[in-house]
């Protein structure tokens, strides 16, 4: 080719004349049409035009065989493909021609850490260094290196020093941040995202990281501003959108809203239409919720976190038939997933309304048992000690089983060295006053079951205590580890784990009567009063006197109340006539759910009232307005039950066969009540309603001296119970 025609083909590149140097090139060929410079620099234009460059390319390579420019540029065009092996091919290919071509040592380093070769990677890095040093791109790479390999204090240094060779590029002290976080120098990282963002703020990601960053440090709010400017640069960032919806959930609805306006598809909007779905269901709109959750299968139809949360959704809707299908489903994609078989046992054992179900039950437990099955661990030697017992929970804050754990934990931990693993990062005030209590808690939500069950055996503990069963935020997988030579359920979960390696499951007679051991794997233990005490809360209101227009009641949540338990309250409320029924649970504060349960009531709806939740005062002041609480079946009342005995309510219940439709009769028994308030049958429970609300002076009366009947029982004795109960597991 004629040297003018190079010129110009070099004139038109550096001006930027990427299709008039195409143009040239291919207008040259016509009659030079084995010039291998030609066919360079026609793939060069292509290549900055976006068009396929690979066939001039490869033409280029065939006639300049010994060009290590085109080998290299072989490598960029295929790793721009992501057909990353190849690329490394090429990039060694330019460096058997060149050793010394510092950008094809470090593009060969991108290739290796594409290929997961962080080490390899690391070592053409250091190539591209020693051949130029001071590479910018090298040093930043280097630190993507490093940091693969673990090493990330090396891996700050080496974005420290890229930093300073390129200072105005935001993107590295990314980069540096990343690496500084790692190692643990939170400080540092925020410094270097702040000063990232001073460069950049008009780009998302530094803003981002920063939030991402402020979260992991505990400083929500800053975490919050961080995201509200991702969203100000762009409405449709994901991540921002459902990460600030879960800090500010009064932006919910505003921030996802807009990022499935701005175009989010495929697995990018079933997510923000499974945290809108969450949003709605944290806020009681169940039936809004379903919605959001079945328009995210739409997008992902075998996402399990969308099928997962819609059984969720539709079990606190009352839909219970339909949340065990969409878990069935979710235990077909995936047999091996322990929390859809938790779900789908937590759902059916409380519904549990015949005795033969109960053997089907407990070989769905053992099922379950045989996914997280494990090898056990290795404990140290018995120490003689005192005896060291612990809990493992998620529970342990403002939930029934935290405030039942009020009432015999620092009992408890007078009289053992006690021990709490928690499974919450949700801690609140009476997490705070547990921990008062305990003097070794120690947060575990961010171990898996392996670390977790290895420093319990560690800590020497001889008796482990799950107060979970298949709830949420269960660990049995530490269970089946077996790091404490005695393991145990109790309180949390009123079925069978299904797990050979718990030695015994804790209730009472009541609970647990003769007959119940065919639904369980675990051996049963029952104490000698109540499974359970009561901690009366702080500031409870007095009890008021027995109003004048009768009133039945009940606090639970929406999901215990079956057709079969609306019907039954319904032909209560027709045996007992100007009596009405106050419904208090979440959801109710929301006009759909109101509409949705009147529309499943089987009488005069006009006798309803429906009442969402409160503050716990309010919530404990509501009980004044009930005569009688009426006890769902088979899932029965527990924490409400024992809040509306402290106000003086007393509750008509109708237990079954499975443990949990027992609570009531426990609670009862324990106060000498259960001949006057335990129905045997569904016409007895009508009954009794009808002649303890008709009479209103033993009513009356009953409810004047409750309280403190139940402050002299064996249900407000914590220590009592903390004795037993260590009998019970020491034995």
């Amino acid at each position: 080719m004629a040297s003018a025609g190079l010129h110009d083909l070099f004139t038109l590149f550096q001006a930027g004349r990427h299709a008039e140097m195409a143009a040239l090139a291919r207008t040259l060929l016509g009659g030079q049409p084995q010039d291998g410079a030609l066919w360079k620099a026609l793939s060069v234009a292509q290549q900055m035009l976006g068009e396929d460059a690979l066939p001039a390319l490869r033409r280029a390579m065939e006639l300049l065989p010994g060009d290590a420019e085109l080998a290299a540029n072989l490598g960029a065009l295929l790793a721009a493909r992501g057909r990353w092996a190849e690329a490394r091919a090429a990039y060694e290919q330019a460096l058997r021609l060149r050793p010394r071509l510092a950008g094809a040592h470090n593009n060969l380093g991108n290739a290796l850490l594409a290929l997961r070769q962080p080490a390899e990677a690391l070592a053409a890095f250091d190539a591209a260094l020693a051949c130029q040093p001071g590479l910018a791109a090298a040093l930043g790479n280097r630190g993507r290196a490093l940091l693969a390999l673990g090493r990330h204090d090396e891996a700050a240094q080496a974005f420290g020093l890229a930093v300073d060779s390129r200072p105005g590029d935001a993107g590295l002290r990314v980069h540096a941040a990343t690496a500084l976080a790692a190692a643990g120098r939170a400080a540092e990282a925020v410094t270097r995202l702040r000063e990232a963002v001073a460069l950049a703020p008009d780009r998302p990601e530094p803003w981002f990281t920063l939030g991402n960053l402020l979260q992991d440090t505990g400083d929500a709010a800053g975490a919050a501003e961080a995201w509200e400017q991702v969203l100000a640069l762009d409405a449709g960032h994901v991540e921002a959108a459902c990460n600030l919806s879960l800090l500010r959930p009064e932006r919910g609805e505003t921030v996802l809203g807009a990022a499935l306006v701005a175009g989010a598809a495929g697995e990018r909007r079933a997510a923000v239409l499974a945290n809108l779905g969450g949003l709605r269901l944290q806020e009681g709109r169940f039936g809004d919720a379903v919605t959001a959750y079945r328009q995210a299968l739409a997008d992902a139809p075998d996402s399990s976190r969308a099928l997962s949360n819609l059984a969720q959704a539709l079990k606190r809707q009352g839909a219970l038939d339909e949340a065990d299908a969409v878990l069935s489903r979710l235990i077909e994609l995936d047999p091996a997933l322990p929390s859809a078989r938790s779900d789908r046992l937590l759902l059916r054992s409380y519904r549990q309304a015949r005795v033969e179900e109960a053997i089907a039950l407990r070989a769905e437990a053992m099922d379950f048992g045989r996914v997280v099955q494990a090898a056990p661990l290795q404990r140290p030697a018995p120490r003689a000690a005192r005896l060291r017992v612990g809990f493992v929970s998620a529970d342990l804050r403002a939930h029934p089983v935290g405030r039942l754990a009020e009432a015999w934990m620092p009992a408890l931990a007078l009289r053992c060295e006690l021990s709490v693993y928690s499974n919450s990062r949700a801690d609140d005030a009476l997490t705070q006053r547990l921990r008062e209590a305990v003097p070794r808690w120690m947060r575990a939500a961010d171990l898996d079951d392996a670390a977790l069950a290895a420093r319990i055996a560690d800590d020497g503990i001889d008796v482990l205590i799950d107060l979970n069963g298949h709830t949420g935020g269960h660990r049995l997988g530490v269970f089946a580890r077996r790091p404490a030579p005695r393991q145990f359920s109790w309180l949390g979960y009123a079925a069978s784990t299904g797990l050979a390696e718990i030695d015994g499951f804790i209730g009472d007679r009541w609970l647990l009567p003769a007959g119940t051991e065919s639904g369980f794997i675990e051996p049963l233990l029952r104490l000698p009063h109540s499974f359970t005490v009561y901690a009366p809360p702080a500031g409870a209101p007095t009890v008021p006197p027995l109003g004048g227009a009768p009133c039945f009641g009940s606090f639970n949540a929406l999901h215990k109340l079956g057709d079969e338990v609306l019907a039954l309250w319904a032909r209560v409320l027709d045996a007992t006539p100007g009596s009405r029924l106050l419904v208090k649970a979440p959801g109710l504060q929301n006009e759909a759910e109101r509409a949705a349960l009147r529309t499943r009531w089987p009488g005069d709806a006009n006798r309803l009232d429906l009442e969402g939740p409160g503050p716990l005062a309010d919530y404990l002041a509501a009980f004044g307005r009930v005569d009688i609480a009426l006890d769902p079946f088979p899932h029965s009342g527990g924490m409400t039950t024992l809040d509306g005995l402290w106000m003086g309510v007393p509750v008509l219940t109708l237990p079954g066969p499975a443990p949990i439709s027992r609570q009531g009769l426990s609670f009862m028994q324990a106060l000498g009540l259960a001949e006057d308030w335990v129905a045997a049958d569904e016409d007895d429970f009508v009954c009794l309603a009808r002649a303890r609300l008709q009479d209103r002076s033993g009513l009356a009366a009953l409810r004047a001296g409750l309280r403190e009947r139940m402050a002299a029982s064996a249900l407000c004795d914590g220590a009592g119970f903390a004795d037993a109960l260590l009998a019970l597991v020491a034995a």
